[in-house]
């Protein structure tokens, strides 16, 4: 098929559909996959997405549970296959949570910084604690990756042996793998330090992106997470990804390969505030981060004190 604006348009809008949360209504097991596509078993599962449609995908389950009819599943963005010239595919495969249910209790509030890499989510959660300090703590990330220089003490770096250890005795609250082509990346948040966080009666404050806010909204429920995106400024997804470019540039933390990673992460996480909507308290363009600090720290104090 030709690459017209027409066919990426329809493309685009396919996957944008995707991104849902579904249900699964039944399942097979492909024991022989085709060429390109990693090797092994693979399960595919008919499901019913939020809206009603139905749609085929790829089924993971990171934890030795069995795959029933009726599971809810969460989209993630997976490498899908690798073709004979190295030209990377990604679509959308259907992860099983390690917990199905979901707490009914309220268990109290977590505010959540999503957006795409470069727009400025760490530095407004410093800020955030500085400014409102006594009300919020930043909750640190679980990561694999390797330690670079400029981090903070916002990570606490791991072995993918212990992340998925965590992961499947059920004590992390979110998880994903984002992709790269250099490593394997996986971040999550541990509950035990969002717990420590609300038992000194403080506000977590989390950094997340589209895997793990809605991960986050799953686990403890959506009224629970106090919701916001930050966006880049600029008047259409063009200008905003050269914003986030140069922002990536000038903190001179990746390789212009690792650069061109995120930036194709970014266009999902863009198009994630629109297909996701119902998951954001509020969108904000990161055009001024005083203004943004202002406006969340306002938010902290008017549920602290109601």
């Amino acid at each position: 098929m030709r690459n017209t604006p027409a066919a990426i348009h329809r493309a685009q809008k396919d996957l944008q559909r995707k991104l849902q949360e579904g249900t699964i209504l039944s399942f097979t097991t492909v024991h022989h996959t085709p060429e390109g596509f990693p090797a092994g078993p693979r399960n595919i599962g008919l499901i019913e997405l939020e809206d009603g449609q139905k749609v085929s995908g790829h089924l993971i389950s990171e934890t030795d549970q069995p795959i029933a009819i009726g599971m809810k599943v969460l989209p993630k963005m997976r490498l899908s296959s690798v073709n004979t010239q190295g030209l990377r595919t990604y679509d959308v495969s259907y992860e099983i949570p390690v917990q199905q249910t979901v707490k009914q209790e309220f268990p109290g509030y977590v505010l959540a910084l999503t957006g795409p890499s470069g727009v400025g989510k760490t530095t407004v959660s410093v800020l955030l604690s500085t400014k409102v300090g006594k009300y919020v703590e930043r909750v640190p990330i679980l990561t694999t990756r390797e330690p670079k220089e400029g981090d903070a003490d916002e990570y606490v770096h791991v072995s993918p042996e212990e992340f998925l250890a965590l992961k499947n005795e059920g004590k992390l609250a979110t998880s994903t793998c984002i992709p790269s082509r250099d490593e394997k990346r996986w971040y999550g948040y541990r509950t035990e330090d969002i717990d420590a966080i609300w038992q000194k009666k403080m506000i977590p404050v989390i950094i997340t992106e589209m895997n793990l806010l809605q991960g986050l909204s799953s686990h403890y429920g959506r009224r629970s997470i106090l919701s916001f995106g930050l966006m880049p400024p600029g008047k259409s997804k063009r200008q905003m990804l050269s914003s986030l470019l140069h922002r990536l540039r000038d903190r001179g933390r990746d390789t212009e390969k690792q650069i061109e990673d995120r930036l194709k992460n970014a266009e999902a996480d863009l198009d994630f505030f629109k297909t996701r909507s119902e998951l954001f308290d509020d969108v904000i363009v990161n055009d001024n981060v005083d203004t943004v600090v202002g406006q969340l720290g306002g938010l902290v104090l008017e549920r602290v004190k109601a």
